[in-house]
């Protein structure tokens, strides 16, 4: 209800990564040309780090986008928490082999025919040995003239991991990796308008500058966080019939949602 109250077309601030949505932002760039450059080197895995909320997510999904465009054959696994085995079942399935029956050899002649970039999100949850098999896979496969190349996205507990990798000398260099930071309070309020943009024309109906700054202010630079407080202002907005939503009406919400009591709210 609160979409038609705001005149929007669509719910602005929704949770799921869409490509569609991504914010241009020196932080994310930068993630996206350290993959891109760790393909065209031909490594065998790229990373990319950070808290929950950062957009690793989308980012791996922009990244994937890309790479489809480009002809490559994409597959994304959302479940690093798998074995190996699980895996690789994961991508023999998305090229078309079974299992149960098909070779490594018939791995490669898929990874020949076209090249295959692997997507694995919350890879911070494999086990180093998981990790070092699928470095292994990468690898065999490069020398056999293909190309399979693996895109981690997880949270900083990952670098240990990457860099056992180089430790145990199997990878003749650090693993390509960027590790995204949040935004500064200017790319917070240019964020927000981005995702309004894409629902509205007239983003200022919406929130008010100082319920903007209060908004900015309590995600701390996290994207994630921005999306569920934003969506949390504009329905307390909407119940409260303000348009556009006051910095009283965002206090109150984002007081709710850190679990603020009636007497801690009137102190802040």
């Amino acid at each position: 209800m609160y979409w038609q109250f705001y005149d929007l077309k669509q719910n602005p601030f929704y949770l799921t990564p869409d490509p569609a949505c991504f914010f241009p932002n020196p932080h994310h760039e930068d993630a996206l040309a350290t993959l891109i450059d760790s393909l065209h080197k031909h490594r065998s895995i790229g990373a990319i780090l950070g808290d929950a909320g950062l957009g690793k997510t989308l980012l791996l999904h922009v990244y994937l986008t890309l790479a489809q465009q480009r002809q490559y054959k994409t597959i994304y696994v959302a479940h690093a928490d798998l074995t190996f085995r699980n895996l690789l079942q994961a991508l023999y399935q998305a090229l078309g082999l079974n299992f149960a029956t098909a070779t490594l050899d018939m791995l490669l002649a898929a990874c020949q025919q076209r090249s295959v970039i692997l997507g694995v999100d919350d890879a911070h949850l494999m086990s180093t040995s998981t990790l070092k098999k699928l470095w292994t896979l990468a690898e065999y496969t490069a020398s056999a003239g293909a190309i399979l190349h693996i895109v981690l996205a997880g949270r900083p507990e990952l670098a240990p991991k990457l860099d056992a990798l180089t430790l145990h000398h199997l990878a003749p260099a650090p693993v390509a990796r960027y590790t995204l930071s949040p935004f500064t309070p200017k790319e917070s309020r240019a964020y927000i308008g981005h995702r309004l943009a894409q629902a509205i024309t007239q983003a200022e109906t919406v929130f008010t500058s100082r319920a903007l700054t209060r908004l900015i202010k309590a995600a701390q630079g996290v994207p994630g966080t921005l999306n569920i407080l934003c969506t949390d202002v504009l329905i307390a907005g909407f119940w409260a019939q303000q348009r556009p939503v006051s910095a009283r009406v965002a206090r109150e919400a984002i007081a709710q949602w850190q679990g603020l009591g009636p007497s801690q709210l009137r102190r802040w």
